[in-house]
């Protein structure tokens, strides 16, 4: 069956605000320790940076997952962008060249991703200090070539489901602080009086539950 593409999810499904995408790769032979290394240092990267900045390009999760004997690795992500702005600000935040790290050691480097670098400027136009002059539009201005390729190896979910999927991050973000704050206001005696109030009720109610 041919998967129907729409602005929201690229080629993915949709639960919600929430879209995913399944690309697949092949890992180039005797590269299966390399490319599962890679991966991890690309998670630990999305980890250690500015959460909110990657909130922000709509990720509710990434993942890879080598298979099939070390011969195949999928990357599976959840967000809640539209799927153009996702892809640009996914490579844009994170930066590029976490992505080549674990992309150089697929067949799909050799036989579609490199030549997309070379035609998009070569590897230093498209990584590096994302603060010089150009660099964003230089960005922007070649994605069409790499969302291309994520879309040759992608394959549609046969279902989705997200029970939070009708939530955005941000959404899901203010009301964990929104809890604990009022946890605070409960733990606070000198509230006691205040928390008799009729109107406050319903976040009691709420609290309780």
């Amino acid at each position: 069956m041919t998967a129907s593409i729409t602005k929201k999810a690229g080629k993915g499904r949709t639960e919600g605000v929430v879209s995913e995408l399944a690309t697949y790769f092949h890992v180039k032979p005797g590269h299966e320790q390399e490319v599962a290394a890679a991966c991890q240092r690309m998670c630990e990267a999305l980890r250690q940076g500015d959460i909110a900045a990657t909130i922000k390009t709509g990720l509710r999760d990434s993942r890879h997952v080598v298979f099939d004997n070390g011969t195949r690795l999928l990357w599976a992500t959840t967000f809640e962008t539209e799927w153009d702005p996702y892809i640009d600000d996914a490579f844009l935040t994170v930066g590029f060249e976490h992505f080549v790290d674990w992309m150089q050691h697929t067949t799909e480097w050799d036989t579609k991703i490199a030549p997309w670098i070379e035609k998009s400027g070569g590897l230093e136009a498209l990584t590096g200090d994302k603060t010089r002059e150009g660099f964003e539009e230089h960005i922007l201005a070649n994605m069409a070539g790499m969302k291309q390729i994520l879309q040759d190896g992608q394959q549609q979910a046969a279902a989705y489901f997200n029970p939070v999927g009708s939530l955005t991050m941000p959404e899901i973000a203010k009301a964990h602080q929104i809890n604990a704050a009022f946890q605070d206001v409960l733990d606070n005696p000198a509230a006691e009086e205040a928390l008799q109030h009729p109107a406050l009720k319903p976040l009691l109610a709420q609290a309780a539950s």
